[in-house]
């Protein structure tokens, strides 16, 4: 057996809980019922630039997000793989100034253009756009 010298402090061995169960329900009775199977923690929004990529994304899902992130600046973008890991179908909800002015499809092409050589791999795609 072995003997730790000293006090330990235990609250460093507990989880992080960065939002109460009540305040993560108000947040999800905000969202509209189309985007809240995202609040798995994949929804990142902030007022800088660049979005910092969320914990626990694959490293396809990453390089998605890196991408868009580069090229839209946008206020909120998740990216979520919706084929089960393969990697063959995504859900993306992504809200950026560069979308104002236009159409709901011309900002989905716009999405397509960037991603074009990414989506000629996949078998679908979930897309949302919104300007902000």
């Amino acid at each position: 057996m072995f003997k730790i010298a000293g006090t330990i402090n235990k609250t460093a061995f507990q989880p992080i809980q960065l939002l109460k169960n009540t305040q993560l329900q108000q947040f999800q009775r905000q969202l509209p019922w189309q985007y809240r199977f995202f609040t798995n923690s994949r929804i990142i929004s902030n007022e800088s630039t660049k979005l910092s990529p969320p914990l626990g994304m694959d490293d396809y899902e990453l390089k998605i997000f890196e991408i868009l992130n580069e090229k839209l600046s946008p206020k909120l973008l998740t990216v979520k793989d919706v084929s089960g890991g393969c990697g063959s179908m995504f859900a993306i909800n992504i809200q950026s100034t560069k979308f104002k002015g236009n159409t709901m499809i011309k900002q989905h092409r716009l999405v397509n253009e960037i991603l074009k050589d990414e989506i000629s791999k996949w078998h679908g795609l979930q897309l949302k756009t919104k300007a902000v």
